[in-house]
């Protein structure tokens, strides 16, 4: 039986809320499928005064791997202060504790996928996290380098070069090396943890007009035009496209993955096609990590009105990656 951790993300946000509500409709949905939820403790009593759990469940300091009365376990942390709606240092610990617990598990085999909710960047730093994001965290935990973030729907699907860095520091970041890598992961992805046979990738330029035969930038036939002509990617990536027409003309439909190269040129289209419903995924990882496209949402915090449905999506794509990996189990 499958076995997926849900993480409770920043606690003064959704984070919490959202777990609940997705656990409260996959647990009777899912039989084949066993849930951890790792939360501090205090905050399993408050949001569950919230939001009434629909489902069975223990309440453990440890995983039990098997004999388990119930197919829903709440992993219990230590309390950690609560002032919904901001970021906190107390929150930012809590946060990252969980994650650690998530991946513990992960290596220990004691689960098989990970749903992480969101967390806040400011909460981290403020807790004294050096990462910029979970997707770096987990890569790191895992000590792989070549990883990509990318984001996932039945409409539209993009992966980033760069992540959390400054806009102006992208074009510096620009390497062939890392370029090469970065497709290699995406290919194996569309492949082995999606299972399309025959991927197609575009590749969007950095510049307006796609460098415009290289009267606005040298970047697209510095860098991105080879790659994209070598042997290894022949019938399989294309571009580099002119973002805003490649949107406009919904050209995307005609391929499996869009490469953008930095984070706000794929995720401004992703997120208003998708509306809050997309997955991210790191890809890349022999860890499977899936979460939902939004944040922590502080200004609806502990209203109960927040929607779960990105969440439960990041479940339905954390399940096929995981059915598709054991597929193909020296994929990664």
């Amino acid at each position: 039986m499958s076995r997926f951790v849900f993480t409770c993300g920043d606690i003064n946000g959704i984070g919490p809320e959202i777990a609940i509500k997705a656990l409260n409709k996959l647990s009777s949905k899912s039989k084949s499928a066993q849930f951890i939820l790792i939360i501090p403790e205090n905050v399993f009593a408050s949001v569950t005064k919230l939001i009434k759990p629909k489902f069975s469940y223990d309440i453990v300091k440890e995983v039990k791997t098997s004999n388990a009365n119930t197919n829903i376990q709440v992993l219990i942390t230590k309390s950690y202060k609560q002032k919904m709606g901001n970021p906190t240092e107390a929150s930012g610990k809590a946060a990252y504790l969980v994650l650690k617990k998530s991946f513990e598990l992960l290596k220990l085999n004691s689960a098989d996928a990970v749903v992480t909710a969101p967390v806040s960047k400011t909460a981290l730093k403020m807790a004294g996290v050096k990462y910029p994001g979970q997707t770096e965290m987990y890569a790191d935990w895992c000590r792989t380098k070549n990883f990509v973030m990318t984001f996932l729907s039945k409409s539209l699907r993009v992966g980033l070069y760069s992540i959390h860095i400054p806009l102006k520091d992208v074009a510096n970041s620009l390497s062939i090396k890392p370029l090469n890598n970065k497709l290699d992961t995406l290919i194996n992805m569309l492949r082995y943890d999606l299972g399309i046979k025959k991927p197609r990738l575009a590749v969007l330029g950095l510049n307006p007009h796609a460098g415009e035969s290289g009267i606005i930038g040298k970047e697209e036939k510095s860098f991105i035009e080879p790659v994209i002509k070598s042997s290894r990617f022949k019938k399989i990536v294309f571009g580099p496209f002119s973002s805003d027409a490649f949107f406009a003309n919904r050209r995307f439909k005609d391929y499996d993955i869009v490469f953008g190269l930095y984070h706000d040129q794929v995720l401004i289209p992703f997120k208003y096609i998708n509306a809050g419903r997309g997955v991210n995924y790191s890809a890349g990882l022999p860890i499977i990590r899936t979460s939902p496209d939004h944040g922590t949402a502080y200004d609806i915090a502990g209203k109960g009105i927040a929607d779960e449905s990105s969440m439960i999506e990041a479940f339905r794509y954390a399940k096929i990656i995981f059915t598709n990996r054991k597929k193909n189990p020296t994929s990664i």
